[in-house]
């Protein structure tokens, strides 16, 4: 077992960030982006509104697939703009060698705006 100097984070960090539970209610690719990517507008409920992100996930999912699928988002990170798209949210993804970019997502239906312990 590691010693707690050798970790390069630790539980606070952690906890430090906010992620919660949204749903895709539009989506559409960004044309301005070098690789390929969606513009993604998320509801994440009354609480915390509507965020938008940037996401490179045009090889598993079509628009069509995107929309009203829960996922996971950072939502405390700062705004950037990524291709010309400010970027307000990280959705979390698993980046395959073979499978490309895949969500990581609730496997039940859960509250907008839930958190992620």
């Amino acid at each position: 077992m590691q010693n707690s100097e050798n970790y390069l984070t630790d539980i606070s960090t952690f906890m430090a960030l906010d992620i919660r539970v949204g749903k895709i209610i539009k989506a559409e690719k960004n044309e301005k982006a070098i690789k390929p990517a969606y513009k993604l507008y998320i509801d994440f409920g009354r609480e915390i509104g509507e965020k938008q992100s940037s996401a490179q996930l045009c090889q598993n999912y079509t628009e069509a697939q995107l929309i009203g699928r829960q996922v996971l988002a950072v939502i405390n990170f700062p705004p950037r703009k990524v291709a010309g798209f400010k970027s307000e949210v990280l959705v979390l993804a698993a980046v395959c060698d073979n499978e490309g970019t895949v969500l990581i997502q609730p496997d039940k239906n859960v509250t907008l705006g839930t958190r992620m312990l």
